[in-house]
């Protein structure tokens, strides 16, 4: 049942970046590494690829083709080149050497062979594509011919799709788009951005995305739709309901979504963790624990591009810049004691951070788990550290006192790491919630400037079971809590917290060496 229903949606995404014979674009390997990200998480069965060359392009096409034969809607994204001569566009695979216009029916593919990839889908074929960029090809074969003399144009050209087949451009016709100066391209910006709405229309999906271009631009890029769509609302992220009732009666069914959705879950949220690490160790992991999901294949092209840099370019000498501010209370040493066990074991929580024992009060600026690993393994006073991705903060600590959980602002996934192997699970002693009122028996305020000033005040007192800080300018108050704290209130710029025992099971648990 779970293999039917992922089957009804299918998408092939490419990402082509390192041009062999021209400079690598920036975008297209995070572009489609994003979307394949995202189609998963709506429920698309997903092939992603990256950097094909001719015979590669070819044979996903062909693959593909069979897959969207079985499937009620089949979507293709590719980002990377494509240009347009004589009425007719072609993609540009990476080991393309185009000199002179002769050698773009051999070396580069006509969109027509994608266009014939996404027919055998039954209700909707769709094909997004992010190539309309300033073409360094076109540039080439023009300076030589020059441009009267040539029959390539700006851009694609404008196609005509078969009815119930949609082609979305990134730029109009004879126009060509920006492939930006953030992770994303300004299309694949927007279209990530809507794609994920339950219930929208495709028509009402590619309005959004075209103003959001034209708004992110300045109206210098507007993004073109090619064909037209059945009398029929048609959606690429189904509705709760929708979903709800394209699942047929009986228990198998009830028993294996629920199943699927929680290793996709898993999968994600270990993904999200990781997905900005260039580090090994992160994306065999993905693949040893995740093998079925979507995030294994992309973590497998992460680690093709590892192996490519490491191939192409000298490694760098990383540096690591400390943030020494806030006391410290043991002494830098730069080798552990001889009889320090080696291994180490790092777990993943979400919204799961660590209180107490900190040697540096402010943390220490870092930009990988791995690099604050090697700080702690360099210091005889640290038994364990946190690192929390999202800011890119390490603290390293003498001891281990409390877990809470974090929300708001102090959100993320945190980094625990020990030299010894930690509990399966760990005991969550406090929530704590940002921009939160605690509604309870006040026990009074207390003259305490600082939040873990209120918090060591409150973990003092066997009275207290919560507390708010309210952070205001000359106004900072800590008012400790008693009796029930199970009511709250919105309230800016306050931050409480309550006394809570759970137990929390960590999703990722690597055993690791101090230099991974």
């Amino acid at each position: 049942m779970a293999e039917a229903q992922t089957q009804k949606k299918v998408a092939l995404v490419i990402g082509n970046s390192r041009y062999a014979h021209e400079a690598a674009l920036t975008n297209p390997h995070n572009d489609a590494e994003d979307m394949a990200e995202v189609l998963a998480r709506i429920g698309f069965k997903v092939m992603v690829k990256f950097d094909l060359d001719y015979n590669s392009l070819r044979n996903a096409l062909m693959e593909f083709t069979q897959l969207a034969d079985q499937a009620e809607i089949a979507a293709v994204f590719y980002a990377g080149h494509g240009i347009e001569m004589s009425g007719s566009n072609y993609l540009i695979p990476i080991d393309a050497r185009l000199d002179n216009e002769s050698q773009i029916a051999f070396q580069a593919l006509p969109l027509d062979l994608v266009l014939n990839s996404v027919n055998g889908a039954s209700r909707l074929r769709i094909v997004f594509l992010d190539a309309c960029r300033n073409n360094p090809f076109l540039k080439k074969i023009q300076s030589r011919l020059g441009t009267s003399r040539s029959a390539l144009g700006r851009g694609l050209a404008a196609v005509e799709p078969n009815e119930g087949t949609v082609v979305a451009f990134a730029a109009k016709d004879g126009t060509t788009a920006s492939d930006g100066a953030e992770r994303n391209s300004p299309f694949t910006k927007a279209l990530l951005k809507h794609i994920v709405q339950p219930g929208l229309d495709v028509d009402f999906l590619l309005r959004h995305v075209r103003d959001d271009v034209l708004k992110d631009t300045g109206g210098k890029q507007e993004p073109y739709k090619y064909g037209s769509l059945p009398a029929e609302n048609l959606t690429l992220a189904d509705t709760a309901e929708t979903a709800a009732a394209s699942q047929k009666p009986g228990q198998d069914a009830i028993q294996t979504q629920p199943q699927l959705r929680g290793e996709t879950d898993k999968a994600r949220t270990a993904w999200e963790a990781v997905s900005n690490s260039n580090n090994r160790t992160d994306m065999e992991t993905i693949v040893r624990m995740f093998p079925a999901t979507i995030y294994a294949d992309l973590a497998q092209a992460r680690l093709a591009q590892i192996a490519a840099d490491q191939t192409h370019e000298p490694e760098e000498e990383i540096d690591v810049a400390l943030n020494t501010t806030g006391s410290f209370n043991g002494a830098i040493q730069q080798t552990p004691e001889a009889n320090e066990p080696k291994s180490w074991f790092m777990a993943t929580y979400a919204d799961i951070d660590f209180f107490g024992g900190d040697l540096y009060d402010t943390g220490l600026k870092v930009q990988r788990a791995d690099q604050c690993a090697a700080l702690c393994g360099g210091n005889l006073a640290c038994r364990m550290f946190t690192f929390n991705w999202k800011a890119q903060r390490c603290f390293l600590k003498s001891s281990y006192e409390v877990a809470q959980r974090a929300s708001g602002v102090t959100g993320g996934l945190f980094f625990k790491a020990g030299r010894s192997e930690p509990p399966p699970q760990i005991s969550v002693q406090w929530e704590l919630m940002v921009s939160a009122d605690l509604q309870a028996l006040d026990l009074g305020p207390t003259d305490d400037r600082t939040y873990a000033a209120c918090f060591q005040n409150c973990r003092g007192d066997s009275r207290c079971t919560g507390l708010s800080f309210a952070n205001r300018a000359k106004r900072n108050k800590c008012w400790l809590k008693g009796g029930n704290v199970g009511n709250a209130i919105d309230a800016k710029g306050v931050v409480s917290a309550r006394r809570a025992q759970e137990q929390i099971t960590p999703f990722l648990v690597v055993p690791a060496q101090p230099k991974d």
